[in-house]
């Protein structure tokens, strides 16, 4: 049976191939994608999102054999669609921050003036989309209609942008919210330098004071969160000679492993994704970045889409099922909302940790081992069993920080065979 999957999203250039990779996975089944503010203003990402759209059922018209990869986008009366919400186009606290300076002004490398065969015709009112339910509600509404129709626990939700639309949900009502199977996120740095500042991933930035209200209610055990921080997706990369088609590319210098690019097709999606990628790649150039675009929200996506099959063959670390070939780990962090330099930064906590390198008590070698279980200890009250020392350790989750994967290699090759239909 297909997991359902609520994708709240800011598209986005990366975004984009999340979303592509998300309709071609026959583990899940997208049932929602809310609209938020982050990589561009929630209303333009709103008309990306129809733009992914357009040249999905232009890649289906060229190309009939594309419909069986996919598979959500039918043309049914309202029945089996993936409803598209508007959400927040602010952050609950702080400045408002967008990231056009990467992903263009408009999220997409602006192809809205370079290829404006792109965007789909103007719908009006009364309009029905042909792939799509358009619902006029808030976001973060349909997100609790969601989960409450739905039975607890089968919704996982996959965020790639700034988690302001779960906040709101959240505080609406926890006793619904608490229904979702799992958050898998796509934010935060650790360990990482950022890439908004030095020391903050851009989801994380762009509202903090979200962030913090999810990983509050996570340390309370109302769900479990998965994060994806720069971390683990920044490794992440496929050569952009393996995404963008050679009659784009002014030379040829750059080949991807197995020299795919002189193979590629050009059709409709072929053609929109290398025109979104061509400004990218020439800015990650002026940076002095490697030939190659990282994989960050699909990241996020391949994480869902594994979790979706666990029942298939997963192992069990620290007390969760993971997917094969994958690991994560409980960590303790707080989030700066505030600081002049240091807003959006997960502060980790590496005290008794074992992180700082210093040799550790008995008991501190406990609270360790509980850590990675995903569980951070309280010191109230008397002693649990099997607990050294006379306190009682009472857990309190963690987010889980996935900090493996299968691979680039593997990740390119779903990228390239499901949304491209290459084979590999």
């Amino acid at each position: 049976m297909q997991r359902k999957i609520i994708i709240d999203t800011d598209p986005g250039v990366d975004d984009v191939l999340a979303i592509l990779l998300a309709l071609a996975s026959p583990e899940i089944d997208v049932t929602l994608i809310s609209i938020v503010f982050g990589n561009t203003h929630a209303p333009v990402a709103h008309r990306n999102l129809l733009k992914i759209y357009h040249m999905l059922a232009e890649e289906i018209m060229a190309m009939p054999a594309a419909a069986s990869r996919y598979h959500r986008l039918k043309e049914q009366g309202g029945r089996g669609k993936t409803r598209l919400v508007m959400g927040e186009d602010g952050p609950i606290g702080g400045d408002k921050a967008v990231a056009a300076y990467f992903h263009g002004p408009d999220g997409l490398s602006n192809i809205s003036l370079t290829h404006p065969h792109f965007t789909p015709p103007e719908l009006t009112k009364g309009d029905i989309h042909a792939h799509l339910q358009i619902d006029p509600r808030p976001a973060h509404q349909v997100i609790l209609e969601t989960l409450q129709t739905e039975p607890e626990g089968t919704v996982t939700i996959v965020a790639l942008g700034p988690l302001t639309n779960l906040a709101h949900a959240l505080a609406q009502s926890p006793d619904i919210f608490r229904r979702v199977g799992s958050v898998v996120w796509m934010g935060g740095a650790l360990d990482h330098p950022g890439n908004t500042s030095p020391v903050a991933e851009f989801n994380c930035f762009a509202d903090p004071y979200a962030a913090t209200r999810l990983l509050d209610a996570c340390r309370d055990g109302l769900f479990q969160l998965y994060m994806a921080p720069l971390d683990v997706t920044t490794p992440h990369q496929i050569p952009f000679s393996d995404l963008i088609h050679p009659a784009f590319l002014p030379s040829q210098g750059h080949t991807s492993a197995g020299d795919t690019a002189r193979h590629m097709q050009l059709t409709p999606i072929r053609e929109f994704v290398s025109a979104m990628l061509l400004r990218v790649r020439g800015l990650q150039a002026s940076f002095g970045l490697q030939d190659a675009l990282e994989m960050h929200d699909p990241v996020a996506v391949w994480f869902a889409l594994a979790q979706a099959g666990v029942e298939q063959g997963g192992v069990e670390r620290y007390g969760h099922v993971l997917p094969n070939g994958w690991q994560a780990q409980g960590r303790t962090f707080t989030i700066e909302r505030v600081g002049e330099y240091t807003r959006g930064m997960c502060v980790v906590d590496r005290r008794g940790s074992g992180e700082e390198g210093q040799k550790r008590t008995e008991n501190e070698d406990w609270q360790v081992t509980q850590a990675a279980k995903g569980v951070v200890p309280s010191l109230e009250g008397g002693k649990e069993e099997g607990q050294p020392g006379d306190e009682e350790i009472k857990p309190k989750a963690l987010p889980m920080v996935i900090t493996r994967t299968p691979g680039s290699e593997e990740l390119r090759r779903l990228i390239l065979s499901r949304v491209f239909g290459e084979d590999y």
